[in-house]
């Protein structure tokens, strides 16, 4: 295949990101649910025809870090044979889209001339996907039928027309169907704008060089990723962190041997814990996004955004495992909770080896707190919050207050439209001061959150880390403070475990006070 000029490998890479950005507009200007349009809990992505990822938007890491994977499970379970023009599939099987149920990824083939040139993907979390709990975080489930619908790759497009029956299935076994259905089809418009805005590109440059151009795109990933895994010191380092866990299980450990040997890295989590009948497991793939973060995050430079960043990278998760369990086990909170375990673990392996690249310890929990009540006429309203906290310091900086840590980048949704929509009232949103470790540099703060039931039922789920662990100083700083999650009822606090779910009375408090950030040197 003949060889493109750099400059216009770079035009098209840039293009094909400013396509994926276009597609998670799309989406958050047209959708229903305020988890998408407030606070973005979304993602969009392309990749070639085989299914390698070649450009993404400025969303979620974890998100995007598994959105490939999902491409590639439809081809394979599928065929290329089997997609047409006009179609588009919609997929949240865990074992063929890499994560959790509530993350519903929609996918369009890209055709050019009879032949499939990309694939592109939007994937949103959808604020209800069924099961035992209202908005789908069932904390007592053992099993991942009772976590919600599953839906194995299908088709819900054929020839640009939505195949009704299968929409008709999906929206009979889900809370507010039509907020669903109405974030579906946001999903839809955006593939479909990826499609067009790719097919605009071939016009222009042809379809040989846009071919040549995505080659180029992940050959060079591929050479920047290698030049940072040889950046880092030659040897084996060992690292762990743990996840509250369950009442019954205590704090539950994720453990990495990370051996680096020139431009090739193993990360091999073997001697993590056996999976648990409770949702804190998580699939392989999304142990893959966070090595990939983490890869990306020390690389001191601006890395093109392509699946080839693994190429180099051999990633060991051991069948069974709290990591790589059974698919009955039970997910949903291991896609933002122990995902980011995986990235502490690998921090706290290669800290003693290069502590000036990197930070402290951080909050690492989306702190997701649901509220959820039937409305007059019967059907259900959901509100899907998720907290940041405070990152870790490093050798330069304190670490950011009240932020997203690792692999979150979602919005907070403003308390005017919570108070608008919902029956709870905002009290109060603040920096939870002092909350940061001490050191040289001070970890970052956490955020306090703080909301009042306005209605006589309400129920509630807590879904939070980093209440038992708290986030570690780095080169002698302190910890930060941990996360702590109370129910304020005829004034009695309760401190709530990291997994909750009850019944909540009209003027019940729910005290959202999210974790510092840890502190690096001696003060």
């Amino acid at each position: 295949m003949p060889e493109n000029d750099v400059f216009l490998t770079e035009v098209i890479g840039n293009g094909l990101t400013s396509v994926a950005e276009e597609m998670t507009l799309t989406v958050l200007r047209s959708a229903r649910s305020p988890a998408l349009r407030e606070a973005g809990d979304l993602s969009s992505a392309l990749t070639d025809g085989e299914g390698n990822l070649i450009a993404q938007g400025k969303d979620l890491p974890i998100h995007l870090g598994v959105m490939a994977a999902s491409v590639k499970a439809l081809i394979a379970r599928i065929g290329k044979e089997a997609l047409r023009p006009g179609d588009a599939w919609i997929v949240n099987l865990p074992q063929a889209s890499g994560n959790h149920l509530p993350d519903v990824k929609v996918i369009r083939p890209v055709f050019h001339r009879e032949a499939i040139v990309a694939f592109g993907i939007s994937l949103a979390h959808w604020a209800d996907i069924g099961g035992g709990s209202p908005g789908s975080y069932n904390v007592a489930a053992t099993d991942l039928w009772q976590e919600g619908l599953q839906i194995p790759p299908v088709r819900i497009m054929r020839q640009d027309a939505i195949v009704a029956d299968v929409l008709a299935l999906i929206i009979a076994n889900v809370r507010g169907a039509e907020e669903r259905q109405g974030d579906l089809f946001a999903q839809i418009a955006a593939v479909r704008i990826g499609e067009r805005r790719i097919l605009e590109i071939i016009e222009r440059f042809g379809a040989e060089v846009f071919c040549i151009a995505m080659r180029d795109m992940l050959d060079l990933s591929e050479r920047q990723i290698r030049g940072v895994i040889r950046s880092i010191p030659d040897g084996s380092y060992q690292g762990e962190d743990h996840l509250d866990g369950t009442i019954d299980s205590g704090p539950v450990r994720i453990a990495v041997d990370v051996t680096i040997r020139g431009e090739e890295a193993i990360f091999d989590f073997s001697r993590s814990d056996d999976a648990l009948d409770a949702p804190v497991n998580t699939t392989p793939s999304v142990v893959a996004a966070g090595v990939d973060y983490f890869l990306k995050a020390i690389a001191g430079e601006s890395i093109y955004q392509t699946g080839a960043t693994l190429w180099p990278v051999k990633i060991i998760t051991r069948s069974g495992s709290l990591l790589d369990p059974a698919r009955s086990e039970p997910v949903v909170a291991g896609n933002h909770e122990t995902s980011n375990r995986v990235v502490d673990a690998i921090l706290n392996a290669l800290s003693a080896v290069m502590p000036e690249r990197l930070c402290a310890g951080g909050c690492g929990s989306a702190g997701l707190t649901i509220f959820s009540g039937r409305r007059l006429q019967g059907d259900w309203w959901t509100l899907y919050e998720t907290h940041g906290g405070g990152n870790g310091a490093n050798t330069e900086h304190r670490g950011d207050s009240a932020t997203r840590v690792h692999l979150g980048n979602m919005m907070n949704t403003p308390a005017e439209f919570i108070e608008a929509e919902y029956p709870i009232q905002v009290m109060r949103s603040a920096v939870r001061e002092g909350s940061g470790g001490a050191g040289r540099n001070r970890g970052g703060d956490g955020l306090i959150r703080e909301y009042r039931v306005l209605v006589d039922e309400v129920r509630f789920t807590a879904t939070f880390e980093r209440r038992l662990t708290a986030p570690r100083g780095l080169a002698g700083g302190e910890a930060g403070l941990p996360f702590r999650v109370g129910l304020l009822r005829d004034g009695t606090r309760t401190d709530l475990p990291s997994l909750w779910h009850g019944l909540l009375k009209r003027d019940d408090v729910i005290l959202v006070e999210s974790a510092g950030g840890g502190g690096y040197g001696v003060a």
